[in-house]
């Protein structure tokens, strides 16, 4: 049994609460289009989230505000320390930890497959095919880094309807 589930519109993680969450940019929140890249919700399946310590996002280099990937639990560069990146970093909230897939059934949900997905705390009701959860769910996901917890599983099975669960401020 996976420590969290995600419906489409909250991210249940026993014994720690419910969080609303989303996935999917507008036009494309519904489990049929969880194949569509940069758009569609995550793919239904079992992923991994590694808890590994982490400090500040970094930026790419690439010129273009993007964010390095990271395995690592972080917070996202703001304000003053983002600089002109702002605008963009903006889109992913305080924090983000990435999330993997966990089998290979999950790695080939998608043809062709999609990657590099991570739960974020934003607030603007959709994601380029990531999952936008509560601001609350970090602090709780810290707690349990320092309590010892090393690696979540998450399980996503879409319920009918829309992947859209209310997270826009």
């Amino acid at each position: 049994m996976a420590d969290m589930l995600y419906d489409g519109t909250v991210l249940t993680w026993t014994g720690k609460g419910k969080f609303k969450a989303t996935s999917g940019m507008p036009g494309h929140q519904t489990p049929a289009d969880q194949c569509l890249p940069e758009a569609g919700p995550v793919p239904e399946g079992l992923y991994r989230v590694p808890l590994i310590k982490g400090t500040s996002a970094r930026d790419d280099g690439a010129g273009i505000c993007r964010l390095e990937p990271s395995w690592r639990v972080e917070s996202i560069p703001r304000g003053a320390e983002a600089g002109a990146c702002e605008p963009y970093w903006a889109n992913w909230g305080h924090n983000r930890v990435r999330i993997e897939p966990a089998n290979a059934a999950t790695r080939t949900t998608c043809s062709p497959a999609r990657s590099g997905f991570y739960l974020h705390d934003s607030t603007k009701g959709y994601s380029h095919g990531c999952i936008e959860v509560d601001t609350t769910f970090f602090g709780v996901l810290r707690s349990a880094m320092k309590q010892g917890t090393k690696v979540l599983t998450l399980q996503i099975k879409y319920k009918p309807g829309s992947t859209n669960g209310g997270t826009k401020k």
